[in-house]
């Protein structure tokens, strides 16, 4: 059997290739299916080609991929589905991830009093979250509006409520699928109870 040149590299080495081969200037959305205005702004979460070649080499990867790179995760609908079934699969890297975006469908309220995102809702709030090496989850500032659309006038607000009560729930410092998963659907819940009041 032949003896792989990367491996026979010092584990140093090996780590800044991984770094470079692995981080990219993209948002890597979780979802399994990109809307056709994402493909120029987002890729698919899938795993790299080169953490598939051997076990050492994902192994050594893998933290590396998810330690560099931003993830978008879905809150609600089919791409919540998808964030969900990622979170499980990778559940075992989750401790690495140190960027993600957290994206919440804009919500109206109902003339009664019901506030539900719909398919005509076609905006969603980013909202920033940031760990280091070990450390607990903040939640930055700064936020995003994510659609080709223009922004509602309320938004901030809305977005300032998020944020807010994303710190609130970070307070439970989520490390794994079944924590994030919860943590996604208590934002959305409470976000559309807000919008009721």
């Amino acid at each position: 059997m032949a003896t792989s040149l990367l491996l026979s590299l010092p584990p140093e080495l090996r780590n800044a290739i991984y770094e470079y081969v692995l981080a990219s200037e993209e948002k890597i959305s979780v979802a399994f299916r990109l809307e056709p205005s994402q493909g120029n702004s987002y890729r698919q979460a899938t795993h790299p080609a080169l953490t598939r070649v051997n076990r050492q080499i994902r192994y050594e990867s893998l933290p590396v991929y998810f330690a560099r790179n931003s993830f978008v995760l879905c809150a609600e609908g089919s791409k919540a589905v998808d964030a969900r079934r990622w979170l499980e699969a990778n559940n075992s890297y989750l401790d690495h991830l140190r960027r993600v975006c957290v994206w919440v469908r804009y919500v109206t309220p109902a003339a009664n009093g019901r506030a539900v995102p719909t398919s005509k809702s076609r905006g969603a709030v980013g909202i920033f979250l940031r760990r280091r090496p070990r450390g607990s989850w903040s939640v930055d500032e700064d936020w995003c509006w994510v659609t080709v659309l223009s922004r509602p006038a309320a938004i901030a607000a809305d977005a300032a409520f998020l944020i807010g009560k994303l710190r609130f729930l970070l307070q439970s410092n989520p490390t794994d699928a079944i924590s994030f998963v919860q943590l996604l659907s208590n934002l959305k819940e409470e976000y559309i109870k807000n919008k009721t009041m």
